[in-house]
């Protein structure tokens, strides 16, 4: 499948600005001069763009970005679409409270929905796990479909605010993913207002 060609717009060229010295464009140019680059984007790989990006100064996550939105631009991927082709969604929202406690509060949230608040049932039990930093919980649905949802803490000074971030892969299609992240924002609204309420 192959995507039409986009512009960057505005924002993106002020994202890629602001983190790493670099408007997207003059990220494409600096691929497109490199030595190990090439005139012709199409030829190098998503790889490629990491690499050469990370040459360029920007940090491993960035070039991750840089490659993707590169891929977008020369129309070899659309928004959703993963490196290998598949199509994913996501959402995420910054709630009140204690990050763990938070996590645990959405965990039961979602238990308590059921199956309104997933878009398939899940295969099996939800799978969670910890680290020191973050809490997640993943699911496979019926629908072939996969949901990790991550949570870490967002406080800024005495404010404790806790960051949820859903992302839901193997979608079945480019048009499905509007619905699915309109679904996911609407139950993450709706848990911001119970935690608030």
């Amino acid at each position: 499948m192959t995507a039409e060609k986009k512009q960057p717009n505005e924002n993106t060229k002020d994202r890629f600005a602001n983190a790493t010295g670099r408007s997207i464009g003059e990220w494409m140019e600096y691929l497109q001069s490199h030595p190990d680059g090439g005139v012709n984007l199409h030829d190098l790989t998503h790889q490629d763009f990491a690499r050469l990006a990370i040459e360029g100064g920007a940090s491993e996550w960035w070039a991750q970005s840089i490659s993707v939105e590169v891929e977008r631009i020369i129309g070899r991927r659309r928004v959703g679409q993963t490196v290998t082709g598949s199509v994913s969604a996501g959402a995420s929202k910054t709630v009140r409270g204690e990050w763990t406690e938070a996590f645990d509060s959405f965990v039961a949230f979602l238990s308590a929905g059921g199956r309104d608040l997933l878009p398939a049932e899940p295969l099996d039990e939800p799978r969670i796990s910890e680290t020191e930093k973050w809490r997640y919980w993943r699911a496979g649905l019926t629908d072939g479909s996969t949901v990790a949802i991550d949570c870490s803490d967002a406080s800024t000074g005495e404010v404790r605010k806790t960051r949820l971030s859903v992302k839901h892969d193997k979608l079945g299609s480019l048009e499905q993913r509007d619905a699915i992240k309109a679904h996911w924002r609407g139950v993450l609204d709706e848990f911001a207002e119970e935690v608030a309420g």
